[in-house]
């Protein structure tokens, strides 16, 4: 299992603050907050320019955001409000390749955003989120979890929690809708937490994903954070990179 670590985003944001504060005419930059998701079918990792004007940028250093993937450099600190973003599919990065999205994002001041880009290289499409993930406190023992189908074009899928009682976690989430965070027990009893992404018609188990060791007494990684698990994939593939499956994305 992955560990996630902020360390890096959270030591820039002091660092930012530091420098500013020693200017004492000076107000803290307010920024937000944008979590990058590439489930395009079909795509080469996606190269990111934030450049205004869209000349060329050195690509050999930008930021690559490969398909079905989730890591901390994702996560990144956005001071404007109207930001621009053209992701090109690497090595198409010449001055005159087209992007694959070319984006304007509004975005508010201190917001927390993730742009879940989805669809195929044919059909490339894009939804973004912003929402606050729920505060934890340290007496309920709980981590969030929020669902949302970027699987393209696919029939709607229900959401099953295996463990314990085996309850639905979502009910018909159709492509490119998103649930809002729902909350779970981290405690020794938890156990593991198995979630189903099944068809809505056919009950048929299509993807799952496992959260293990959620009771751990330390080092626990789901604890008082914040996820979305994703239903990514092509409809009936069932092997190889495009095959329908789970992607986990931290939110905080």
């Amino acid at each position: 299992m992955r560990r996630f670590n902020l360390v890096n985003w959270l030591l820039g944001i002091v660092i930012s603050g530091a420098f500013v504060s020693c200017k004492k005419e000076a107000s803290p930059p307010l920024v937000s907050s944008l979590t990058l998701v590439n489930t395009v079918a079909g795509s080469e990792p996606l190269i990111t320019d934030f450049s205004e004007d869209g000349n060329l940028i050195n690509y050999a250093g930008a930021l690559r955001v490969p398909y079905g993937s989730y890591n901390d450099a994702f996560l990144l600190p956005v001071a404007k409000e109207l930001q621009p973003l053209r992701l090109f599919q690497y090595p198409d990065t010449t001055s005159g390749s087209k992007p694959l999205f070319d984006l304007k994002l509004q975005l508010g001041k201190g917001t927390i955003n993730t742009l879940f880009l989805t669809g195929t290289v044919a059909h490339p499409e894009y939804l973004i989120s912003t929402a606050i993930p729920p505060l934890h406190q340290a007496a309920d023992s709980t981590f969030g979890v929020r669902f949302i189908n970027l699987s393209y074009q696919s029939r709607p899928v229900d959401v099953y929690v295996t463990t314990g009682t085996g309850e639905k976690a979502a009910d018909g989430l159709a492509y490119k809708s998103i649930t809002d965070y729902k909350r779970f027990k981290a405690v020794a009893a938890s156990g593991n937490y198995t979630f189903e992404f099944r068809d809505q018609q056919t009950q048929n188990v299509l993807a799952t994903y496992v959260f293990d060791e959620v009771g751990k007494a330390s080092g626990n990684l789901w604890l008082f954070r914040n996820f979305t698990l994703a239903f990514t994939g092509l409809p009936g593939v069932t092997q190889g990179d495009q095959k329908q499956d789970a992607l986990l994305v931290l939110n905080y």
